[in-house]
């Protein structure tokens, strides 16, 4: 039984698998070993498997240390220097397979670009839904804070729709951007969209939570 971690800057997500079955998964409320020790099945988990974008506390360095499979995490670039991408972005990429376009839709919202050869071609990092709604309402005097819905116009018609259409038709459009130029390179592209925020857009492209695990069990 294999015990998967993702933690980013605002989830901390956990995944248990046998072999390859997920048989659980949700979110950690905070760094602590009780925390960890609440995860169904710990106790039954043979290896840790960790992706990290933040610093981890010295007791939970300790509580890993014994089952902690190291990351040996491989993926070539294309006139890209891949030893500068996160791990977080290798494990997306892995995950998804040859000649994808993987986006991210988390605090940032990360492009993940490969070609049929499984290289990574390049990528792309910009604002999350929350960083440009939080911007706008802490940068101004009388903007209000946003609240993402599923539902937004591409125009609004008063300051709270115009907010909304500003963040989220605005993401939509980027999204669609990255795509049109993404295609333009890669042949028989493939589109898949992760992340906290994916569900905002899944009437765009399909949704696939679970990639960073799949990279992970590569």
């Amino acid at each position: 039984m294999k015990l998967l971690l993702d933690f980013g800057n605002t989830r901390l997500k956990y995944a248990v698998y046998e072999g390859h079955t997920k048989i659980n998964a949700g979110i950690i409320a905070d760094l602590t070993v009780e925390s960890i020790r609440q995860i169904p099945y710990f106790a039954q988990v043979e290896s840790i498997h960790l992706s990290t974008v933040i610093d981890i506390p010295s007791p939970l360095s300790k509580l890993f240390s014994a089952k902690l499979v190291p990351n040996q995490l491989v993926i070539p670039g294309k006139d890209y220097d891949v030893s500068s991408l996160g791990e977080d972005r290798i494990l997306l990429a892995l995950g998804a397979g040859p000649s994808h376009l993987t986006i991210c839709l988390g605090t940032c919202i990360t492009y993940n670009l490969t070609d049929e050869s499984h290289a990574f071609v390049g990528g792309a990092i910009s604002p999350g839904i929350g960083m440009r709604g939080k911007a706008m309402h802490e940068q101004t005097a009388k903007l209000p804070h946003l609240i993402p819905q599923m539902n937004y116009p591409h125009f609004g018609d008063n300051t709270a729709s115009n907010l909304l259409a500003g963040v989220m038709a605005g993401v939509e459009f980027e999204i669609k951007g990255f795509v049109e130029e993404a295609q333009k390179r890669i042949p028989n592209l493939q589109i898949v969209l992760t992340g906290g925020d994916a569900q905002y857009f899944e009437h765009l492209y399909p949704v696939d939570p679970d990639l960073v695990w799949k990279g992970m069990l590569i």
